[in-house]
């Protein structure tokens, strides 16, 4: 099953005919959740950290669940979920190395490289991103990567605002 879902991550493969696995969505929203608080951490306070995980994880499902809804359905909310936190997953062991490179690169002349390379990983999760809402809506590839940038914007810099509101 897990060979099914990488394929995603290199823009082949049908999001629409995937298998679907509660457990295989839980172990996968742990993985996600693990690796996410780790770079996390090492960029900010733990406490804080773990807050913006869960609300990231909680923007995920409410925008998820939203385009869903919207198309009518609630049929591929599990199947969706599952593919983006594969895809996403994959991003962030790419960029787990970043993350200490960055840490230990600081003041370095390499200190800009983890950073040009997390742009690199953040533009491919937005492609991806884009290819499981076209594969999924059947929207064309712009109205899916707008979709896709917005879902970015929402999910990361949405946690960050509201820790920033809730003073943390």
């Amino acid at each position: 099953m897990l060979r099914d879902y990488l394929e995603l991550c290199w823009l082949s493969g049908y999001p629409e005919e995937l298998p679907t696995s509660r457990k295989f969505l839980f172990i996968n929203l742990a993985v996600y959740l693990l690796l996410g608080l780790f770079i996390q951490a090492n960029i900010s306070d733990p406490i804080e950290a773990i807050v913006q995980i869960f609300i990231e994880v909680i923007i995920t499902v409410l925008f998820m669940g939203g385009l869903l809804i919207k198309d009518g359905s609630t049929y591929n909310f599990e199947r969706l979920l599952t593919a983006i936190l594969v895809c996403e997953n994959v991003v962030y062991v790419f960029a787990l190395p970043l993350a200490f490179w960055f840490v230990f690169a600081k003041g370095s002349a390499s200190a800009g490289y983890p950073i040009y390379i997390g742009v690199i990983l953040i533009l491919c999760s937005v492609v991806i991103i884009a290819y499981l809402i076209k594969g999924l809506f059947d929207y064309n590839w712009r109205d899916s990567t707008l979709l896709s940038v917005i879902y970015f914007i929402l999910t990361y810099f949405g946690s960050f605002g509201i820790l920033l509101m809730a003073g943390m």
